[in-house]
């Protein structure tokens, strides 16, 4: 069975700027030794990378996809540039007031992949948010 870390995007890899969303070029920033710490892992390491973000509202008038996509591809480019590959990556789209089974702490997003082999014991949740850490339990 596989290891697997299971990491947050907007305040793990990347600043999460005060609106919540990383929709311009101008938002994407990457956290300080975030790039050189998950390119070693991926080097160093056997475990998968899966990336988990919840992104309130994507696909709404709140936050359309054409502002979303641009700089999520620029990112995921950017990691892969440096050996950072993501086997898969699980975004949640629902807003927090409807607590969808599938938004983070909640497993439902993941039950296919978990359903393919994961070492549970030996894999882990990287986030920056309570519910990252609910997650993880």
């Amino acid at each position: 069975m596989k290891k697997v870390l299971f990491i947050d995007r907007d305040g793990t890899i990347i600043t999460e700027p005060l609106d919540e969303q990383v929709d311009t070029f101008e938002d994407l920033r990457f956290l300080p030794g975030v790039i050189t710490a998950l390119s070693r892992i991926s080097a160093e390491t056997d475990y998968e990378m899966v990336m988990v973000t919840n992104q309130d509202g994507l696909g709404t008038e709140y936050f359309p996809e054409e502002h979303f996509w641009p700089s999520h591809n620029k990112m995921l480019q950017i990691l892969s540039n440096e050996g950072v590959r993501f086997a898969e990556v699980f975004i949640d789209r629902t807003m927090p007031q409807e607590n969808s089974p599938t938004r983070k702490p909640g497993t439902a997003l993941l039950t296919r992949y978990l359903s393919q082999g994961v070492d549970l014991d030996s894999s882990y949740v990287i986030g920056d948010r309570v519910t990252d850490l609910e997650l993880a339990k």
